[in-house]
């Protein structure tokens, strides 16, 4: 059978970083675009003497401003990036109380098997593990490295599925400890908190991602739904794609409501609402789909196998 290369699995986090800097660049320059063509409607408006006295002004200014929005926006991007995703480190504990979790013992049956799986993956002793109530088939992971990492399953996951279907739950989360995930899609938010970080409310925050940085937007929901499929290839391989694709299975058919989008940390659960290509998961049918087909499993790093090459003895004479 073959044996999952760790190693290779760890993404890193400053190539999701520059493509979050290349998308607010590229937004700058979208919107510089649209308020010029609007200006020139504007112009138009008021006649050729307008667009004649203030057209060469206007197409001065923007680009003087989209110039230098191409150079400061990503620039606060990284920097700001960095600054607001460092908040973020060690924030488990405030996150398992808020929603509600219980940590396992360390001699807990979940905690065993979760740190016998951890291992496989070459990943460091998983210390925060346990269960929050919920009756929807849901799990999730968070931590901004591997060291700190925290794995979490709702109730309804422990009661719902079978031990395979649950132990393919957990490799699942472990794989986004593995890939970097967490690591990634925190700096990515940070990079978006950077650039609405003067909006004190939410809902202000999410219209002006996708007003003035759309490109940044669409490319982490992209990301997002991407490191699901890679999470349920190495669920696959770790388990069994039967295990894995039954987990999904159950999911899909759980009567029991996903988190609503509005929910904080709907975007890193194992189960959420995903209805189109804007959602942060893709669809479940999608997802057991490509398990079955192989379609990721078949792009993992797997160890090179060694044949060993035994001579027979010779015949005696």
């Amino acid at each position: 059978m073959r044996k999952l290369d760790p190693t290779r699995l760890r993404n890193p986090v400053w190539f999701t970083v520059i493509v979050m800097m290349a998308g607010a660049g590229l937004g700058v320059v979208i919107g510089s675009f649209v308020l010029l063509t609007t200006g020139i409607f504007a112009m138009l408006a008021t006649g050729p003497l307008g667009f004649l006295l203030y057209g060469p002004l206007l197409m001065a200014q923007t680009a003087a401003s989209s110039s230098m929005g191409m150079i400061i926006v990503p620039a606060w991007a990284w920097f700001g990036g960095w600054f607001f995703a460092a908040g973020s480190v060690g924030n488990n504990i405030g996150v398992a109380a808020r929603v509600g979790m219980t940590l396992f013992s360390e001699g807990h049956p979940v905690y065993v098997r979760i740190n016998e799986l951890a291992r496989e993956l070459n990943l460091p002793p998983i210390r925060w593990v346990g269960w929050y109530e919920g009756e929807e088939i849901n799990a999730f992971a968070m931590g901004v490295n591997r060291e700190n990492a925290l794995i979490a399953m709702s109730k309804g996951a422990i009661d719902k599925l079978t031990k395979e279907e649950l132990d393919a739950v957990m490799a699942h989360e472990l794989a986004h400890v593995a890939n970097n995930d967490m690591a990634r899609m925190t700096y990515a938010r940070g990079v978006q908190n950077a650039l609405t970080w003067f909006l004190l409310f939410r809902g202000f925050k999410q219209i002006a991602l996708w007003v003035f940085t759309p490109t940044s937007q669409f490319e982490l929901m992209r990301f997002s739904r991407t490191r699901e499929y890679w999470a349920d290839a190495i669920g696959a391989v770790l388990t069994s794609p039967q295990a894995m694709a039954g987990a999904l299975r159950a999911i899909d058919m759980d009567q029991a409501a996903p988190p609503a989008k509005q929910t904080p940390y709907a975007n890193i659960m194992l189960r959420a609402n995903a209805h189109s290509w804007l959602a942060t998961h893709p669809p479940i049918e999608d997802r057991i789909s490509a398990v079955i087909q192989q379609t990721y499993i078949e792009k993992l790093p797997f160890k090179a196998v060694q044949t060993v090459v035994t001579e027979e003895p010779a015949a005696a004479h």
